[in-house]
């Protein structure tokens, strides 16, 4: 955005400041260099009327999830203790944008750590996914993934939101070696053409890995088939450790998220601790066989890290322009070059590209000075 030093200097009515064309050459050299390298900013922000944004996009915005619809973007991410949605028409406005509190919940079985909500569309509902723990016990082991119901408005800001299910299978089902440990973060929503609709969500293996499962969805009834382990954290760049612990090794995969692109179908997700600047995503390629099984999902990554002094560049969701014709990649970093699990992460946002063969290129985290073209067709 153009700086108020800009606004001041363009302002012909200023004192202090000649009108272009009534002596602009003859002022000294380096107020006429500040007046000119001001106004590439602000037409740089402002190109063919078209307003730019620049990174943050909400501050703070742990484990964003965006939606474009009604003529709005609308934000939720993880604030703990609540669910609320941010919404603007332009995406650079969701700084300050509107906000409304759309669920607090008084069972205390479930209303402690609410975090990482997803919004989704499903058969023209809009519900939120989220997961959230006990709050007469420790932290986090009874943490588990859940659904809220909305409406059918056009837009899931214009919803009253209820409780519809814990998205946990029977026990036996569930975590661990013995199927009874329920622990589950991160719960997203997939539907694969011919194969039907999922749950995707982090739980416990049978090695005691934080890893990324699978499971059946039945929306009819909300309830979910037993979990299926598609990927552990196996590879070095999801094993980092913390920088207060550097002998204790963070073996991670969560957050998962669907992308869908010209007929392919992937789940981006996070590797290592949330609290090491070596968070980052990485990439579940579905090949076409069975959902449920690991074999059908090629492991890609890293494919987006930290860099420009954004740490932790993880816990991402996708979104389409207003246009439809481009996929934008929302995502949380802190700038503390420790990492963090805070309230110090903020949420940033990137479009998508797609390599010949279709892959997805994130590039890499753009500084939070850079002045970034809007979504196609704001």
């Amino acid at each position: 955005m153009p700086s108020t030093d800009a606004t001041t200097e363009l302002n012909p009515s200023s004192a202090n400041t000649p009108m272009i064309g009534q002596g602009l050459f003859s002022i000294p050299k380096l107020l006429k260099m500040k007046f000119i390298t001001n106004l590439a900013l602000w037409c740089s922000v402002y190109t063919a009327g078209v307003q730019a944004f620049q990174n943050p996009i909400r501050r703070p915005g742990p484990d964003p999830s965006v939606v474009y619809a009604d003529g709005y973007y609308h934000l939720t991410y993880t604030t703990y203790s609540r669910i609320e949605i941010t919404k603007a028409a332009k995406l650079g406005d969701l700084i300050n944008g509107e906000t409304k509190t759309i669920w607090t919940d008084t069972n205390r079985t479930r209303s402690a750590n609410m975090w990482a909500p997803e919004i989704h569309k499903i058969d023209d509902i809009w519900y939120m996914f989220y997961s959230s723990c006990d709050a007469s016990l420790p932290c986090c082991d009874s943490c588990q993934t859940r659904v809220l119901k909305g409406c059918d408005a056009a837009g899931p800001s214009d919803c009253e939101y209820e409780h519809l299910a814990d998205l946990v299978p029977p026990k036996g089902k569930q975590g661990q070696a013995d199927g009874n440990f329920a622990f589950s973060i991160d719960g997203t929503y997939l539907e694969i053409p011919g194969k039907g609709r999922f749950h995707v969500l982090s739980i416990i293996n049978k090695d005691l890995l934080q890893s990324i499962a699978i499971t059946k969805l039945d929306t009819e009834n909300w309830t979910v088939d037993g979990w299926n382990v598609i990927s552990v954290p196996d590879q070095p760049w999801e094993m980092n450790t913390t920088n207060s612990n550097p002998n204790s090794i963070t073996a991670v995969n969560e957050a998962p998220h669907p992308l869908y692109h010209d007929g392919e179908i992937w789940l981006s997700y996070s590797g290592s601790y949330c609290g090491t600047p070596n968070y980052a995503l990485g990439l579940l390629h579905y090949n076409g066989g069975d959902p449920l099984e690991a074999s059908s999902w090629d492991k890609i990554g890293p494919v987006f890290s930290q860099a420009n002094g954004n740490y932790g560049t993880g816990h991402n969701c996708f979104f389409t322009s207003p246009d439809g014709s481009q996929i934008w990649n929302a995502f949380h970093a802190t700038s503390n070059s420790r990492g963090s699990c805070g309230g110090d992460r903020y949420a940033l946002a990137q479009l998508v590209t797609f390599k010949p063969g279709q892959t997805p290129e994130f590039g890499v985290p753009q500084p939070l000075s850079a002045v970034l073209d809007p979504p196609s067709g704001e």
